[in-house]
């Protein structure tokens, strides 16, 4: 799985891309209907994309995002210091015990260019 969240002066918005083994691709467009920083607009991206990965039936997940400090904190180098990062971090942790294997890795922002886009899309509707 991929994601972005995004903070634009319009909105806020999300893009998840889950990729199967065989090449499948779903992609998952997320508008964000509160006010926020854009790392809880991340930690949105990733939680959604982690539901909805449980919904069809995923067993084993990669996820790959980036946002440093998301990744950073689900894959607990990084402490959550601020309550409300400790909250996503929690919930994170919650959902991916549900995972036989779930991993957390931070790409280069071009390497996620399509959760990127459809985040601009739903920050900008």
């Amino acid at each position: 799985m991929h994601f972005d969240g995004l903070k634009m002066r319009l909105g806020l918005g999300a893009g998840i891309v889950l990729s199967s083994s065989k090449g499948d691709r779903l992609k998952y467009a997320l508008q964000i209907h509160f006010a926020t920083s854009n790392n809880v607009a991340e930690y949105e991206a990733l939680v959604h994309g982690l539901r909805l990965a449980k919904e069809i039936g995923m067993w084993r997940i990669l996820c790959y995002g980036d946002s440093d400090l998301v990744v950073e904190q689900c894959s607990d180098e990084w402490g959550a210091h601020d309550s409300n990062m400790a909250s996503y971090r929690f919930l994170v942790q919650k959902l991916s015990r549900f995972f036989e294997g779930c991993e957390f890795r931070h790409v280069p922002r071009v390497e996620n260019e399509a959760t990127d886009t459809l985040a601009k899309i739903t920050s900008s509707w």
